[in-house]
C-alpha cells in the first residue's frame, strides 16, 4: 500500500501530466446476449441503448452475459506512445477489447464463468493498434450475481473511487489504478479502525470471561464482537488473493461469518434479560437459518435470493432486539438497557441504509448519503452506532465487572467468617478421657465443606465420636453440617445406633434431595468398643477395615435402621470421609482403598497430605482414636 505523503504527492502530480494523455469514456453503448462479432472495430452498434458507465455496470447485476461498446476520438499526441486502459472494479468475469483485439481480461469462463474480487486494472494495448482519428472499445462481460460489492470485502478500499474506463499513457494509467485502491484503504481507514476497536473489544470480553467463568454473557459478547470486526478484517487480505476469492468458499464463508453475528447478539441479550430469554434464543436460531440461507444463495450467485435473506436476517434481529430492550426496560437495568438500546440502534441505522436505496425511488426524501467526507477519509454513518456500541458496552462491562468484583470479595468475607465458624464448631476444647488420644485433620475442598467430626468426652470416661460426609460441596453443605452439630449438643448420651437414628430424624427434608453418611463410636475404658455406620466408609484399625454393619445414610428414609456393633479394640482406629479414597491425580485415577488402607496406619496429617498430593476433589477429614497405657507410679 501506498504512504499517505507519496498518495498525496501523486494526487497533485498526476493531473498536471495526465490531461492531455488520458481519455474517459463515460457513455457506453449497451446489448445483453453474447456474439463474437460485437468485438469488431466496424461493428454497427448504433441500435443498442446508450446508458452512463456506472448505470451500465448496475444493469450488470441482473445476471447473465451483456456486451459494452464505446467510440473514442484519438488524439494526436497519442501517436507513438505506449497506451493502456484503465478498467475500474468490475465484477465478475470480462474480456477487453481495442479495435477488435483482446488487450485484457479478468476472471476465467472454463469449466464455468467464475471471476476474483474485482479491482482497478490498467490493460496495455499493444503498440499501433491505436491509429487513425477514432478507436472502437468492446468489453464482453459475465455476471451471476456474487455481489462482492456487497460483502465486507469493501474495507480492503480495492472497489473505492469507482471510474469510467480510460485510456492513455501507460505510466499514468499504471498510477492511477495502483492510487485508487491505496486511497481507497486511507479513506476507509476509519470503518477499519471500527472494526480493530470490536477485536479489542472482543479481547476484553474474553479476559472478563476468563476471570469470571459464570458470567458467560462475557463470552456471547466476545463472539459478537469477533464476528463483527473480525470477517471484515480478514477480508483485506482475502481480496487481494485471487486464488482464494476465486474459490466461491472463500466469500461465502466470509459473508456467513459476518451474518452470524446477528445471532451471537440475539444470545448476548438473552444473557441481559433473562425475562425472554427463550424467546431471543428462539430468535438467535431464525437468525442463523437466514443466515445459512443467504450464504448459499451467495454460494450459487443468486444475489436476489442473498439480499432477501440478508434482509429478512437483519429485520428479524431488530425485531428481537426491540423485545429485549422492552424486557430490560420493564425490569429497570440500566446498563444492560444502555447496552440492548445501542446494539439495537446499531441494527437499525444498518438496516435503513441498506433499505434506503430501495425506497429513494417511492420516497425520494428518506434517501441520505451514506459516505460523509471527513478530510481524507470518509465516514460510513453506520460506523457511528457501532463505535456507540463499543464504547458503551465496553464502559457497562467496566460497571459491571467492578460490582461483580465488590460482590465476589462480599462473599469472599462471608465465606472467610463461615469458614472460622465451622472450624470453631468443629473444634473440640474438652479434655480427653485418660487413655485416649486423638489425632483429626479437616482440609475442605473449598471454603468451606460438608464434612464433620465430634469428638465428646462422656462422663462414665467412655468416648463418643462421630465422623460423617454431607453431600455436595461448598455453603449448602457447610450450613448442613451445622445443623448436625447443633443437633448432637444434647444427644450425645444415646448409644451409636439411637444417635444416628436421632439425627435421621432430624435432617429429614432439610438435605435438599442429599443424604448424610456417618460412622459413629463409643469407646469404654477396658476396651470396649461399640459403633454403629450409616453408608460410611467403614473405620481401619491398625491398616485392616473393621466389619461393621451399616444402614442407610441419614437423610433417605425416616425409617431406616441402625445397627449397634460391639467388639473389642486395643489399637489406633482411623475414620476417614470419602474424599481420601476418591481424591483424582492427572490422569482421572483414584487413590484407591488399596493405597488408603497402608496409608491408614500414619498420623492424619500425614494422610490427608498424601490425598491432597494425589489429586483433591473432595472434602477430607481424618481422625484417629489411639488407646494410651497409663502410667504406673515410680515406686519410693
Amino acid at each position: 500500500m501506498v504512504a499517505l505523503p507519496s498518495l498525496l504527492l501523486l494526487l497533485f502530480a498526476l493531473p498536471a501530466s495526465s490531461q492531455k494523455e488520458i481519455v474517459t469514456i463515460p457513455n457506453w453503448h449497451v446489448h445483453e446476449g453474447d456474439n463474437p462479432a460485437w468485438a469488431n472495430g466496424d461493428f454497427d452498434d448504433s441500435q443498442w441503448a446508450v446508458i452512463p458507465y456506472r448505470e451500465m455496470t448496475r444493469n450488470g447485476y441482473e445476471g447473465g452475459f451483456h456486451w459494452y461498446r464505446a467510440t473514442i476520438q484519438v488524439p494526436a499526441d497519442f501517436t507513438g506512445q505506449d497506451l493502456a486502459i484503465g478498467i475500474d472494479p468490475l465484477d465478475e468475469v470480462y474480456d477487453v477489447y481495442v479495435n477488435g483485439a483482446p488487450v485484457g481480461h479478468w476472471g476465467s469462463w472454463e469449466p464455468k464463468p467464475q471471476g476474483p474480487f474485482p479491482r482497478h486494472l490498467a490493460f496495455a494495448i499493444p503498440p499501433g493498434l491505436v491509429k487513425g482519428p477514432v478507436a472502437h472499445i468492446a468489453i464482453r462481460r459475465w455476471n451471476g450475481g456474487a455481489g462482492y460489492f456487497w460483502l465486507t470485502f469493501g474495507a480492503s478500499g480495492y472497489f473505492r473511487f469507482p471510474h469510467p474506463p480510460e485510456i492513455g499513457s501507460r505510466l499514468a494509467i499504471e498510477a492511477l489504478e495502483r492510487l485508487h485502491p491505496a486511497a481507497g484503504a486511507v479513506q476507509g481507514l476509519p470503518w477499519d479502525l471500527t472494526y480493530v476497536l470490536f477485536l479489542f473489544a472482543a479481547a476484553i470480553s474474553f479476559v472478563l470471561f476468563s476471570v469470571q467463568r459464570r458470567n458467560a454473557e462475557y463470552f456471547y459478547l466476545g463472539v459478537l464482537c469477533l464476528l463483527t470486526g473480525g470477517p471484515a478484517l480478514i477480508a483485506i487480505p482475502m481480496a487481494t488473493s485471487n486464488s482464494i476469492m476465486a474459490q466461491s468458499w472463500g466469500p461465502v464463508l466470509a459473508f456467513l461469518l459476518s451474518m452470524l453475528r446477528y445471532a451471537f447478539s440475539l444470545i448476548f441479550l438473552s444473557y441481559l434479560c433473562p425475562r425472554f430469554k427463550w424467546i431471543l434464543r428462539v430468535g438467535a436460531v431464525l437468525c442463523v437459518i437466514f443466515a445459512l440461507v443467504a450464504a448459499y444463495a451467495l454460494g450459487e450467485q443468486s444475489l436476489v435470493a442473498m439480499e432477501f435473506w440478508q434482509y429478512r436476517l437483519g429485520y428479524c434481529s431488530a425485531i428481537f432486539d426491540l423485545v429485549a430492550v422492552w424486557g430490560l426496560f420493564q425490569g429497570r437495568r440500566r446498563g444492560s438497557f444502555a447496552i440492548a438500546s445501542c446494539l439495537l440502534l446499531n441494527t437499525a441505522v444498518s438496516e435503513w441504509v441498506a433499505s434506503a436505496a430501495q425506497l429513494q425511488a417511492l420516497v425520494p426524501w428518506l434517501y441520505r448519503p451514506t459516505l460523509l467526507p471527513a478530510g481524507p477519509f470518509m465516514i460510513d454513518i453506520r460506523a457511528v452506532p457501532d463505535i456507540l456500541f463499543v464504547f458503551v458496552t465496553l464502559f457497562v462491562l467496566y460497571l459491571r465487572y467492578r460490582d461483580e468484583q465488590a460482590r465476589q470479595a462480599a462473599i469472599s468475607q462471608d465465606l472467610a467468617a463461615a469458614r472460622r465458624m465451622q472450624e470453631l464448631l468443629l473444634a473440640d476444647s474438652a479434655e480427653m478421657p485418660a487413655g485416649f488420644a486423638v489425632d483429626a485433620i479437616y482440609r475442605p475442598a473449598r471454603e468451606v465443606g460438608g464434612d464433620f467430626y465430634r469428638t465428646v468426652p462422656l462422663e462414665d470416661g467412655s468416648l463418643l465420636v462421630i465422623l460423617g460426609d454431607v453431600s455436595g460441596k461448598g455453603l449448602d453443605a457447610a450450613m448442613l453440617v451445622a445443623v448436625i452439630l447443633g443437633s448432637l449438643a444434647n444427644e450425645t448420651h444415646r448409644s451409636p445406633a439411637s444417635l444416628l437414628a436421632y439425627l435421621n430424624r432430624a435432617v429429614m427434608g432439610r438435605t435438599g434431595g442429599g443424604f448424610i453418611t456417618a460412622c459413629c463410636a463409643r469407646f469404654y475404658p477396658d476396651g470396649r468398643t461399640v459403633l454403629a455406620n450409616a453408608g460410611q466408609i467403614s473405620p481401619y484399625l491398625d491398616g485392616k477395615e473393621l466389619e461393621v454393619e451399616s444402614g442407610l445414610p441419614l437423610g433417605i428414609s425416616a425409617d431406616a435402621e441402625y445397627t449397634d456393633t460391639e467388639t473389642s479394640l486395643d489399637g489406633a482406629v482411623t475414620f476417614l470421609s470419602d474424599g481420601v479414597v476418591e481424591a483424582s491425580n492427572a490422569s482421572g485415577e483414584l487413590l484407591g482403598f488399596d493405597r488408603m488402607c497402608a496409608l491408614t496406619t500414619k498420623p492424619a496429617e500425614e494422610i490427608a497430605e498424601a490425598a491432597q498430593r494425589w489429586g483433591q476433589d473432595d472434602d477430607i477429614t481424618v481422625l484417629k482414636v489411639m488407646r494410651i497405657a497409663k502410667l504406673q507410679p515410680v515406686p519410693a
